[in-house]
């Protein structure tokens, strides 16, 4: 069949039409209405099953992780008495509220044991943490090179935490003493800050009991 006899078709009489062209029309009819079907009927559930498929991976890599966590709730549990344990050690080592006030008469005590003259020891500012309250202390001696090392050492080795945060020394205008200017720092752990921390810790463990159920 050429382009003229192509041309010459009578559509109000497709009967009439060779079968070749019969044949060839039906095939791409076929094509358009299984395309059109798809698209209509088929593609929305396709897209809803891979959905559906992710939702499934993303449920089973869920599923995973606490079954992981649950497997292990007692050794979380373990971790967490072993870390109370250091937590409340560490406490220790820091001034209550009744030690904070005698802490700057233990300093002195030991500036003028160390045959240090005591220029100034007070309070400065506290500074709120999170966790606890910075409590900054300004202290200023003078004597000797060999008293100013001894009278660090002392204060570093007091059974309450104190860091000496940073200091200057400048030689004194009267013989060979020095001049030393220190901050001091020691903490005040919030115990409002820790029950809500071991609320919280509680709360994580009582849930992984329960997924672990």
């Amino acid at each position: 069949m050429n382009l003229q006899e192509l041309n010459e078709l009578d559509f109000e009489n497709v009967g009439s039409w060779p079968m070749p062209v019969k044949i060839i029309v039906s095939i791409i009819l076929a094509v358009l209405i299984c395309a059109g079907g798809y698209y209509y009927l088929i593609a929305d559930s396709v897209n809803s099953l891979s959905k559906a498929t992710e939702k499934e991976l993303e449920l089973k890599t869920q599923f995973e992780m606490k079954a992981a966590l649950a497997s292990n709730l007692e050794s979380y549990k373990r971790q967490m008495i072993e870390l109370e344990r250091l937590l409340q050690a560490q406490l220790r080592q820091l001034p209550d509220k009744n030690e904070v006030a005698g802490l700057l008469d233990d300093i002195s005590f030991i500036a003028m044991d160390n045959g240090l003259k005591l220029l100034r020891i007070n309070w400065e500012p506290e500074i709120k943490r999170e966790f606890s309250t910075e409590l900054p202390m300004k202290i200023e001696v003078s004597g000797t090179y060999s008293q100013l090392g001894k009278f660090t050492a002392d204060v570093a080795a007091l059974p309450r935490i104190v860091i000496i945060d940073s200091f200057t020394t400048v030689r004194s205008k009267e013989g060979d003493e020095l001049l030393m200017s220190m901050l001091a720092k020691t903490y005040r752990y919030n115990e409002k800050a820790q029950n809500t921390a071991k609320d919280k810790n509680t709360k994580n463990l009582k849930k992984r009991g329960a997924g672990k159920k």
